[in-house]
């Protein structure tokens, strides 16, 4: 049987556009939850982080999150792990805004990025509470060095993964929140240059496995 040219051509060329669509959609293919742009979207603006502008496609084309160009001390960073559904969903894992300049508050939103294990606020102006959201993800590492923070829930003791707890140099004041000492697996924890008064809770006894603990947390003058 003798097959048409033209037939072969037709057939090459849908083998082209196949190969070319099927590559497309791998490199489009992961994407961040329409619920998660949505969510950091909301924090952006509650942070009033004009640096961000999260699109589904900001994991795997790193814009829109991650900014290159700051000067020197300023970092915009978010991590995510692109290897949900066979390599097809992305979560934010990471989240790293430091020397920005930010303004806003401490959302509450960040309760709803359930793979988010590390915040890091160094050196901007969040002010507020420490939401207590924060309870519904695997959060290990949080750092909100020279904030405005003026608040520390009851409920961070209920952050059961947190390894680090970093709220140097911000506005805390009375004491220390005594729920802290239900975090067993925490390392770190620095909370000096704040207004403390009191002694030091008994439940800090509990933290077993803390390394560095700040000295001067308390008041000389209590």
């Amino acid at each position: 049987m003798v097959v048409p040219l033209g037939s072969i051509y037709r057939v090459a060329v849908c083998v082209v556009l196949v190969v070319i669509c099927y590559a497309v959609f791998e490199c489009d293919a992961r994407l961040l939850p329409q619920d998660e742009v949505d969510t950091l979207k909301t924090i952006a603006m509650k942070m009033q982080n004009k640096y961000w502008n999260v699109t589904k496609t900001s994991c795997s084309d790193g814009i829109g999150l991650n900014v290159t160009t700051l000067p020197l001390g300023m970092t915009s960073t978010v991590t995510c792990d692109c290897s949900f559904v066979n390599g097809t969903v992305c979560h934010v894992t990471r989240i790293k805004l430091k020397g920005l300049n930010l303004t806003g508050i401490f959302p509450d939103e960040f309760g709803n990025l359930t793979y988010l294990r590390e915040i890091d606020f160094t050196r901007n102006y969040i002010s507020g509470s420490l939401p207590t959201t924060l309870t519904q993800i695997p959060l290990t590492i949080l750092s909100a060095l020279g904030n405005r923070i003026s608040s520390i829930p009851k409920e961070i003791g209920n952050i059961s993964m947190l390894k680090e707890l970093i709220l140097e140099d911000n506005l805390l004041e009375d004491t220390l929140e005594p729920n802290i000492g239900n975090l067993s697996r925490l390392r770190k924890l620095r909370v000096s240059a704040n207004n403390f008064v009191g002694t030091i809770p008994e439940s800090f006894g509990n933290l077993k496995n803390l390394e560095t603990l700040w000295k001067h947390i308390i008041r000389k003058d209590t």
